[in-house]
């Protein structure tokens, strides 16, 4: 090799010196979403690519039909700066069933043989018919009483994933639980060297989320009745107006008036939302309090110390003003996940607005790039 060559070779980006992490892969219920993120040499983590991407057709007839999911991904790749083809991926949601289980541990059994004990008299034919994996949140001596969050997914499926990714021509690293990756992603949004409480609630189109992290660990995940659709069609009804007109409506005016901002008519038009929508969230309140009661019982006491907010909701300007009137939290809004991964004044592409849906696919993409993982 020339001494040109060598110096070229010197400068020359590669896995190996940055640290080129696997691509955070999500196919979400309406888009798909992929994120890719590299360690730099001064050790910071920062953004190489992102691309998100609606589907054309339901997300089940896309799973159908590997030929339309090859040309999606092929796409991607092209499109953007993405390196390899290794991917961190969750199971699409309709494949999946996330749920907290209490289960009691016998003198001489272990916490899995216990587990899997509850879980196959729960399931519905034989347990070898399904692929089950957990994450302990009570470990403690409490009579023998532990709790998990438990993923289940049928065998068949997960397979049938994993052959759509290898016709795609990638290959999954790992197979995770979008809960994982949202606590990924809290962590590194959060001061790591103080052991706080944090509620996380990644709001889609028909249902959200809400996970809570306490430290570095995941303690709950829900999912609840309440998205972006039910508030868009309640103020279509309330205002006799088309969906399309109420979206446009919401993207122009907050949910929370501000006096000092805007004119009269714009102020109205706030209030109006916020009236219309306040008992929407209302309900909202009620799930949240059933979250925070349930963490003050697992966590000595200990309160939840802020709430995120992220997915599509994120882009209504006031929903954390207004959720934050209502639950005497500190409330925040996370409109771009991608923010903190970005070098000052520098964005690595050119794909439009930040999206606050592709929350998962970060956390996805985050896996390996935090110390204390676990």
């Amino acid at each position: 090799m020339s001494a040109l060559a060598k110096i070229v070779e010197r400068f020359t980006p590669n896995a190996t010196r940055r640290r080129i992490g696997p691509i955070g892969l999500e196919c979400a219920l309406h888009a798909m979403h992929l994120v890719q993120l590299e360690t730099g040499r001064d050790g910071r983590v920062v953004v190489r690519a992102r691309a998100s991407y609606s589907y054309t057709c339901p997300l089940e007839d896309l799973l159908a039909s590997p030929v339309h999911m090859k040309a999606m991904v092929k796409r991607a790749l092209r499109e953007h700066n993405f390196y390899g083809r290794n991917v961190v991926t969750t199971l699409p949601s309709p494949d999946l069933q996330i749920m907290p289980v209490t289960y009691h541990v016998a003198s001489g059994e272990s916490a899995e043989a216990s587990l899997v004990n509850v879980m196959s008299d729960r399931l519905d034919g034989e347990f070898s018919d399904y692929v089950v994996d957990y994450t302990p949140v009570r470990t403690e001596e409490r009579g023998g009483e532990q709790l998990a969050i438990v993923a289940v997914a049928r065998r068949e499926a997960v397979i049938n994933y994993l052959e759509i990714l290898r016709k795609c021509g990638l290959h999954a690293e790992h197979l995770e639980v979008g809960p994982t990756a949202i606590r990924r992603l809290v962590c590194a949004m959060s001061d790591r060297s103080r052991h706080e409480n944090v509620m996380a609630i990644n709001f889609g189109r028909n249902s959200s989320y809400i996970t809570v992290v306490s430290g570095a660990r995941l303690l709950f995940d829900q999912a609840i009745q309440f998205g972006e659709n039910a508030l868009v069609k309640r103020i279509a009804a309330e205002l006799e107006m088309p969906e399309e007109a109420v979206i446009r409506l919401v993207q122009q005016h907050s949910l929370l008036p501000n006096a000092d901002a805007g004119s009269a008519q714009s102020r109205e038009i706030s209030e109006t939302l916020a009236q219309i929508v306040k008992p929407e969230f209302l309900r909202l309140v009620e799930e949240i309090n059933r979250t925070l009661i349930y963490t003050a019982s697992q966590t000595h006491g200990k309160q939840i110390s802020r709430i995120y907010i992220l997915g599509s909701l994120a882009r209504w300007t006031g929903t954390d003003a207004l959720l934050k009137s209502l639950v005497k939290l500190d409330v925040k809004t996370i409109p771009d996940p991608l923010k903190p991964f970005f070098k000052a004044g520098k964005r690595v592409d050119n794909v439009g607005e930040p999206a606050p849906e592709i929350a998962v696919a970060t956390g996805l993409a985050l896996n390996g790039k935090l110390t204390n993982d676990d």
